[in-house]
């Protein structure tokens, strides 16, 4: 947590003129809408309006928000502007960065919505440069949230040096804070600015479920995908991209499946890499006990089936996909380099899943599975929540605000 926001949560003195309840403009940089850092939107647009405040989002007029925006609609205003990602642009973030006309149109809505403050959502470093130029020209108090703070040298992209370079600019010239969702991905991204001077780090929130519902959803799915109460399912939840490694989720299946026959599998999720993972399955013969299902916006029901969550992604920000699993009280088969990036998941309330075949005994223990998940449910309830993302970020508001009056 930045020491900024840290002060802010113990006590300031507060000043009379600023607003009990704020209004507060999301502004995204329109990816999808089904990504965990653009449901991560809603989530905490829920979370703001519980506690009283006026929350809209601002969003690109591309078919693929629909969704999205359709979703915060529920929740609060949805305005809608014609912009283009960077990864919809020939140049990417070259040319968002010098798309002067973007930031400036960006810059002209939020100040006629004339919100208390700007919350920037950016899906990684060179997302959304033009939106940073943008919050600088409305001179309207904002800040900046950044999911994926690994370079493009570390993510092995190409052209990294100039598009790091580029990045790292925009994000100097920007004078708000910054927050990162996990203090690993803070400690990345004041390694790439030189500083941590305005840098933060909020964890995202999920939603604490009802674990009352758990025993008669878990009986209700099993039963409609033919899998017994007694075998052991493992889920994961995801886009199909190289990104997730679907294709890893089904080689460490293979691996589960020599040890333990009567295990099932689920995906839910869509993306480029389904076909590959069609062929992958049909080739195998193990359509009966792997399946993959179409996105779905809840996934509560899938979680409660489970005794595990298997994710094995090749990098992430803080992924909601885990946070659900937590809430849903299961514990989390992990991959050793997210394990890294993730200290809050140990022994106690996860499983890492390595070269060697010790994690698969403790996969096959049932007694030892619900106890790493109580485990992991009291981790959700005390870091996690819905009300614990939404009071750091009130904080946070607040701090920035007392700074400009």
């Amino acid at each position: 947590m930045g020491t900024g926001l840290a002060h802010g949560l113990r006590s300031s003195t507060p000043n009379p003129q600023l607003p009990t309840a704020l209004k507060i403009l999301i502004a995204s940089t329109s990816s999808g809408s089904r990504g965990g850092g653009e449901l991560y939107l809603c989530y905490l647009g829920r979370s703001l309006a519980a506690r009283g405040h006026e929350v809209a989002l601002w969003a690109s007029s591309h078919p693929r928000m629909d969704e999205l925006c359709a979703l915060f609609g529920k929740i609060g205003t949805v305005l809608r502007q014609d912009y283009t990602n960077a990864y919809d642009r020939r140049f990417r973030s070259i040319a968002s960065h010098l798309d002067r006309a973007s930031a400036r149109a960006a810059a002209e809505s939020w100040k006629k919505f004339a919100p208390d403050i700007v919350h920037l959502n950016k899906q990684n470093l060179e997302d959304g440069l033009d939106l940073l130029r943008a919050a600088g020209d409305c001179a309207l108090p904002s800040l900046c949230t950044i999911h994926l703070t690994q370079s493009a040298r570390y993510l092995r992209a190409r052209t990294p040096w100039i598009r790091d370079w580029i990045a790292r600019r925009a994000l100097t010239r920007y004078r708000g804070p910054m927050v990162a969702v996990i203090e690993e991905r803070k400690r990345n991204l004041a390694e790439f600015l030189g500083s941590a001077e305005r840098v933060h780090a909020i964890p995202n929130g999920v939603e604490l479920y009802d674990l009352s519902e758990r025993g008669k959803t878990r009986d209700a799915v099993r039963r409609e995908f033919g899998i017994a109460q007694d075998s052991l399912l493992l889920v994961a939840v995801g886009r199909m991209v190289p990104q997730k490694r679907p294709i890893a989720f089904l080689e460490y299946a293979a691996r589960i499946l020599e040890r333990l026959p009567h295990a099932h599998f689920i995906w839910v999720g869509d993306g480029n890499l389904a076909p590959e993972w069609d062929r992958w399955v049909g080739d195998r013969q193990l359509g009966s006990v792997i399946q993959r299902l179409a996105w779905r916006s809840n996934v509560r029901d899938m979680l409660f089936a489970a005794d595990a969550f298997l994710h094995v992604a090749e990098f992430e920000g803080l992924p909601l996909a885990i946070l659900e699993a937590l809430s849903a009280g299961l514990p989390c088969a992990i991959s050793p380099n997210l394990l890294r990036e993730m200290p809050f998941l140990n022994d106690t309330n996860s499983v890492a899943i390595g070269d060697g075949d010790a994690w698969a005994e403790t996969l096959a223990d049932p007694g030892e599975l619900a106890v790493r998940g109580k485990n992991a449910r009291r981790l959700a309830e005390e870091q996690f929540s819905f009300d614990i993302m939404a009071a750091r970020y009130e904080a946070l508001y607040r701090e920035t605000l007392q700074r400009r009056a």
